[in-house]
């Protein structure tokens, strides 16, 4: 007889909450800003393999997932491969910029670029950065058709910027 397969693992159940304007993720130890107008948003999860966060307007007109996986990879490689299949996502994406910045203490790659996708030019932030042997994807995006794109763009990099981890 072949050996039994061993079982499917269950999807881990992510617990998180709300504390005023501040977002706790007590699965992965971290939290950062939650901007007033902003509310969990379970089902955007969907937009990363592996996405463990999604908050952003009731509209969904500016969105914020948090992905997390185990890596091998180098921060570049990483980064490059998780713009790579991004950029199959939105018709016309193009990068705008690429630069090196630090995320809570941990070396980063952002990434900016735009692209289309459900008929609006969407603005979108890629930020990716390992925490041990865990790749973090940040994925900030908004509608760049819209008159307030910068300031939904300044309040994405607000979010991202004040991540931190519990030290427990």
């Amino acid at each position: 007889m072949p050996p039994v397969p061993p079982p499917a693992q269950e999807p881990l159940v992510i617990r998180d909450e709300i504390r005023g304007n501040l977002y706790i993720n007590l699965t992965y130890g971290f939290q950062m800003y939650k901007p007033p107008s902003w509310d969990l948003i379970p089902a955007a999860r969907k937009a990363l393999p592996d996405a463990v966060a999604a908050l952003g307007t009731y509209d969904q007109t500016t969105l914020l997932v948090v992905g997390r996986e185990r890596t091998r990879d180098s921060l570049e490689a990483h980064a490059a491969a998780t713009g790579k299949a991004l950029g199959g996502v939105y018709e016309n994406y193009r990068q705008i910029s690429n630069r090196r910045v630090t995320i809570a203490g941990f070396p980063a790659v952002e990434q900016r670029s735009r692209g289309t996708a459900d008929g609006h030019d969407w603005s979108v932030m890629l930020l990716t950065f390992l925490r041990g042997n865990d790749a973090y994807t940040m994925l900030g995006m908004t509608w760049a058709d819209s008159d307030l794109i910068q300031v939904q763009e300044n309040v994405i990099s607000k979010t991202v910027n004040s991540l931190t981890f519990n030290t427990q």
